[in-house]
């Protein structure tokens, strides 16, 4: 991967590169970020740039022998280390190395480098296991690096998700991380710096990397997935800066969700019980993405419901065709009420992803809200 091939952020790339150029190449750097923006393709990126054969002023050049391997996620030189756990092919102590699942890891980075975590468990195919990094792999990750670089200018440890790491594993990794052999750099990518432990975090460079704007995923859905405008809108909208939310919401969301959203809410507020369960029948019918998306857009409508309360319309990214059911909706709420309500779709997302019952957790949330929206 590229820099070219990541939309937007070119701050951000010229700052990368520019170190590059300079000689100013941290050995430990952080690359922050919230899940589905780009910390993991730009990490990627970097590490292609270091080694790339003819690096250009902007980029790698991409046809290089070193960037050819690194496009296939192949290079001696880059090595990968993520959190796993046992599946029915990799089991028992072999479950513990990431080197025993490059093969779908590689397939997991070039169907979609924004995916996220959940995506993985899903590719690896795991259930509900816990994922790890363990003290094994932090063993693994020493040895894979005693080496010099094979071929390349560097040899580049790329650690995905080291919030994962195991506190014994990253208390083994501190030694390593400080002080890495001669042109060896640790890229540590990361979608929650609150997990960390704080001898990790010191002893590394913070790269952060900004959640993509509304504006910019409209550009991107328009423009390289030809999708149409007002449907590229609203998925902006929902995806609240998470590419890969917003691309894999394509395919299921419906220009009638905001049209729905609100009739959905005139059955909770005037207590239609029947509609309610009529529409409880609906949602169970619906992808296991498109129920999770119903939830997302509802908690983004009462989100902007409540700046509309609050009179804050500076605050407010809520489509302009869909401002006047805000403003009158938001007569009805208050923010103990967004609170609650906020609580019961939290919960119905949880309770879904662990495959509760569609129809019975959605008539659930909608007897909830009915109670919430005319208690006094």
């Amino acid at each position: 991967m590229t820099f070219a091939e990541i939309p937007g952020l070119d701050d951000l790339k010229k700052q990368l590169i520019k170190g590059v150029k300079n000689n100013h190449i941290a050995h430990a750097q952080l690359f922050l970020g919230n899940s589905g923006s780009a910390n993991l393709p730009m990490a990627i990126a970097y590490a292609t740039y270091l080694n790339c054969e003819n690096r250009g002023e902007e980029d790698a050049c991409g046809v290089c022998a070193s960037c050819q391997k690194n496009a296939k996620y192949i290079h001696p030189d880059f090595h990968f280390s993520f959190p796993t756990a046992a599946n029915d092919q990799i089991k028992g102590s072999d479950a513990k190395i990431s080197q025993n699942f490059l093969k779908p890891w590689r397939q997991f980075l070039i169907k979609d480098p924004f995916a996220s975590v959940t995506d993985w468990v899903a590719h690896l195919g795991v259930d509900n296991k816990q994922l790890n990094i363990s003290r094994e792999e932090s063993r693994q990750i020493i040895k894979s690096l005693s080496l010099k670089a094979f071929e390349g200018r560097y040899k580049v440890m790329l650690i995905w998700l080291p919030e994962f790491l195991h506190p014994s594993a990253a208390n083994a990794l501190l030694k390593i991380i400080e002080e890495p052999a001669e042109k060896t750099v640790f890229l540590l990518v990361s979608n929650n710096q609150g997990k960390l432990l704080g001898t990790i975090t010191s002893r590394t460079q913070s790269v952060h990397v900004p959640a993509y704007s509304d504006d910019e995923i409209l550009e991107v859905l328009t423009k390289r997935y030809q999708i149409d405008p007002r449907l590229a809108k609203q998925l902006a909208h929902i995806a609240q800066g998470d590419l890969h939310k917003a691309l894999s919401l394509s395919d299921d969301v419906s220009d009638d969700t905001q049209a729905e959203f609100e009739q959905w809410m005139r059955e909770c507020y005037t207590k239609d019980y029947a509609s309610m369960v009529k529409r409880s029948e609906s949602f169970h019918k619906f992808s296991k993405v498109n129920q999770q998306q119903w939830l997302i857009h509802a908690e983004n409508i009462y989100r902007e419901s409540l700046m509309a309360l609050m009179q804050t319309s500076e605050l407010m990214r809520i489509p302009a065709e869909n401002k006047a059911f805000v403003e009158k909706f938001s007569k009805t709420i208050t923010l103990e009420k967004v609170a609650q309500m906020t609580d019961v779709l939290n919960k119905a997302s949880y309770y879904l992803e662990r495959n509760a019952s569609p129809k019975m957790t959605f008539l659930n949330v909608s007897i909830q809200i009915s109670g919430i929206l005319r208690a006094s």
